[in-house]
């Protein structure tokens, strides 16, 4: 962590969980960065889980507070259930704002949209500017209903500025974003240095793997049955990373039973959570994004290219604005078992592979995770002096 620091960022999250929105974060404090920083998440700092990295190095300053959240609290419906969520957001809120690493904050970066909800209601009647992220598309599937409530007519409005994982995740919050807010899309960091050398291609696709948490959304049923008419026999197969977290296992016991429907469970490795993703992927030699619902950014997506990968993604979402059909990879039909079937059966000529991996490593405006880090500074320095010049007069 740099020695001189211009400002005090407060980075507030709601999970201890393995998630994209975490992995995003600790990538980027991990790099030097001109402001200091806390991390404050619900809990009680015994079991850190994701942040435990961060915990016991410099990059930030831990601090845990309150009790921890539930997985999909906004989502559900009930009167029970939005009285629990009520109570647990506002809970955090106040202690939050109690907390010494709120006191000191310059800024407040709420670093996922729960989390965007607590900071904002502890900002109330104070000069803390807040940085919202915007990590999920702000519709109804992705927040639940109460939570794309409460996004756009109470956290949105009221954000000083806010960072978008995409052009996509931007656009569905424009309509309840303030025009003085500071407004930028930069995508996650997603372990990229920029030192990533341009991979061999072979001649037969050996193994197609996918990065994703094990989640009804993320697809990999739809891509188990597509691989299986693309490659019906033979020794090529097939890669599911990711862990079944937040209550997915059941989800993936019915993978590992459709696997064995469709005949093809000893060529399927489910792998759980993987830590050196980068190898991974670069051990294999056609990577998949199938999410059936549009996918906010993609992190995997980034990774692909960054790698030289040759990809098949989704048309719609995050994804489709990184990949162009035939130039640095494929696109299909969000959600049709027969268009991901026909880009693997195409995605077989070595010579279109070849292709497109050149021009997915070539792809324009992947950022590394330091590049990431200096653009996250920039819109922190630029809603300080805001608040600062709004204070001053």
């Amino acid at each position: 962590m740099n020695e001189r620091h211009s400002i005090r960022v407060l980075h507030a999250d709601h999970s201890t969980a393995r998630g994209g929105a975490e992995y995003a974060l600790i990538r980027m404090l991990s790099n030097p960065h001109p402001w200091s920083a806390t991390v404050a998440v619900p809990g009680d700092g015994t079991s850190p889980g994701v942040w435990s990295q961060v915990a016991r190095s410099d990059a930030a300053v831990m601090e845990f507070i309150g009790g921890p959240h539930t997985a999909g609290a906004s989502k559900g419906s009930g009167l029970a259930r939005m009285r629990r969520f009520a109570t647990q957001v506002l809970d955090q809120a106040f202690r939050l704002r109690a907390s010494r690493s709120f006191r000191a904050a310059d800024v407040v970066h709420a670093n996922t949209s729960r989390a965007g909800l607590y900071c904002t209601i502890a900002c109330l009647g104070t000069n803390k500017p807040v940085v919202v992220h915007l990590r999920d598309l702000v519709d109804r599937q992705n927040l639940g209903g109460l939570g794309y409530r409460l996004t756009t007519r109470f956290v949105l409005p009221r954000a000083d500025g806010v960072i978008a994982n995409s052009q996509a995740s931007l656009r569905s919050a424009r309509p309840f974003v303030k025009p003085a807010a500071h407004v930028k899309v930069i995508h996650s960091a997603f372990g990229s240095s920029g030192d990533a050398s341009q991979s061999s291609i072979a001649s037969e696709i050996q193994t197609v793997g996918m990065v994703a948490r094990i989640d009804t959304w993320k697809g990999q049923d739809l891509l188990l049955r597509a691989f299986a008419r693309a490659f019906p026999s033979g020794s090529t197969r097939l890669v599911l990373a990711g862990s079944a977290d937040f209550g997915h296992d059941a989800y993936l016991e019915s993978l590992r039973s459709l696997a064995a429907q469709l005949d093809i469970a000893s060529r399927v490795d489910f792998l759980g959570h993987v830590t050196d993703v980068p190898s991974l992927i670069a051990s294999w030699d056609l990577c998949v994004q199938s999410s059936i619902r549009p996918e906010p950014l993609g992190q995997n997506v980034l990774q692909y290219l960054a790698a030289g990968k040759p990809a098949i993604v989704t048309d719609q979402g995050g994804p489709s604005e990184w990949v162009r059909d035939g130039w640095n990879g494929w696109t299909f039909e969000m959600g049709s078992v027969d268009a991901l079937s026909d880009a693997l059966t195409a995605a077989r000529d070595p010579k279109l592979r070849r292709h497109v991996a050149a021009n997915a490593a070539r792809t324009p405006n992947l950022l590394t995770d330091r590049q990431v880090t200096d653009a996250h500074g920039d819109v922190f320095e630029a809603v300080h002096r805001a608040a600062t010049r709004r204070t001053e007069r």
